[in-house]
């Protein structure tokens, strides 16, 4: 009974000892967190305390351990110097950075504005023949090649002669119109026949003037009045013979096809145009035309049509240029790229790539509400490019937005919203 009694109030005494230790830390100001750390490191103490061989160096190792235990809480509450406290809310859109974090993360912002922001285009396409500077020469009548003047790949002058043909037909039209030129000097102009004879002539020389005939041609044949022997085929521009498909004693029948002609000093480019392109381009557009044999010249151009349909493969429409060949240096059927210089205009906002965040169909931007608060605002875009991007809703212009820097005021946002602990 003695024995349980000894033990009963060696407990007692402890708790009391216990219990002013513990109101002397809570008057040195630890909180109750603190409270229950001492506590266990108090039976950590006691337990070493019996085991230990002096006094002294039991109580060097309680301070030791009572020195770590505040260390750890000091690290605790400074790991983060810089958290927020603001409550936890799932929809937080509203992000305020400390002095701390401004200082290190470097936000830049930009300022609002309506602007006219020039940006280049790029269209792939191909060389092509100027279709209204191409011409099929085919025989005006039926008669036999006599001579051959021009052959494939040559350049011939306008109105050069190609080739002569000899044709029953164009002797019995001249000879048709030298008489009709003979009655009508016949009768006098107050003859009642007059106005027939003037009529017969006209359809005489319109006859010729079809077959070809050019005005120095009917000329020598008013002068000479004797018929010509071969009809001339003439050139009707400058240009190239693309083909050639007559050869000398050949007969040909009225209509056949006798050369190919292009002029090819001024050349057209078909160009693709993306679809989300179009609004950015319109006729009239000046250009450059680069192909690659000659990848530092460039060539001057106008856009002069786009076509009304989109290709269904390759989503794209049609453009045509007009560009200038002096040189001769371009060739049909070359890959081009065609360099355009569009404007997004002032009309819309502009802001920059960089300040875009969000997803491929939903984007936000970060307003700074003052330097040191910002918010997240979400807006509706329109034609984007590696630099610029135009904002159609959402931003006024006048407001600040965080240029620089915002995919760290994503992540602060980011913790608020699903409740991490910094």
């Amino acid at each position: 009974m003695n024995v349980n009694h000894t033990q009963k109030e060696k407990s007692c005494t402890r708790r009391r000892k216990d219990a002013k230790e513990t109101q002397g830390l809570r008057s040195l100001g630890f909180s109750l967190r603190n409270l229950c750390d001492f506590a266990y490191l108090h039976k950590v103490f006691c337990f070493y305390r019996q085991r230990l061989f002096s006094r002294q160096i039991s109580e060097l190792f309680f301070v030791a351990l009572l020195v770590g235990a505040t260390s750890c809480d000091g690290r605790k509450t400074e790991e983060h110097p810089h958290q927020a406290a603001a409550p936890h809310d799932e929809n937080a859109t509203v992000v305020t950075l400390t002095k701390h974090q401004l200082f290190h993360i470097h936000l830049e912002t930009a300022e609002v504005k309506e602007s006219s922001v020039p940006i280049p285009l790029t269209l792939t396409g191909k060389v092509m023949l100027n279709e209204r500077r191409r011409a099929e020469i085919t025989a005006r009548l039926a008669g036999r090649v006599e001579i051959v003047s021009a052959f494939a790949g040559e350049r011939v002058s306008a109105g050069q002669a190609l080739a002569e043909v000899f044709s029953q037909d164009f002797l019995a039209m001249q000879m048709e119109y030298l008489q009709a030129i003979e009655r009508t000097q016949r009768f006098g102009s107050e003859s009642p026949d007059q106005s027939t004879a003037k009529t017969i002539l006209l359809s005489a020389r319109s006859k010729l003037e079809v077959a070809g005939l050019s005005e120095a041609d009917l000329r020598q044949l008013e002068t000479a009045k004797e018929p010509l022997s071969h009809l001339h085929v003439r050139a009707p521009f400058a240009g190239a013979v693309l083909n050639a498909e007559v050869v000398q004693g050949q007969f040909v029948e009225l209509g056949a096809h006798l050369f190919e002609l292009a002029d090819l000093s001024t050349l057209w480019v078909l160009a693709d145009i993306y679809e989300q392109d179009l609004p950015r381009v319109h006729k009239g557009m000046k250009a450059q035309v680069e192909v690659s044999p000659y990848p530092r010249e460039m060539f001057s151009a106008t856009l002069t049509e786009i076509f009304g349909v989109v290709d269904a493969q390759t989503r794209t429409v049609k453009a045509r240029l007009a560009v200038k060949n002096p040189s001769g240096k371009l060739k049909p059927e070359m890959f081009a790229s065609v360099h355009l210089t569009t404007e997004l205009g002032g009309s819309t906002i502009k802001v920059p790539a960089s300040a875009m965040l969000g997803e491929t169909e939903r984007h936000f931007v970060f307003v700074a509400l003052n330097d040191s608060t910002f918010e997240k605002r979400e807006v509706r875009t329109g034609v984007e490019t590696h630099e610029i991007v135009e904002v159609l809703d959402g931003l006024a212009t006048g407001e600040r937005i965080v240029a620089r820097g915002g995919f760290f005021l994503k992540s602060e946002l980011a913790k608020e919203t699903f409740g991490e602990e910094h």
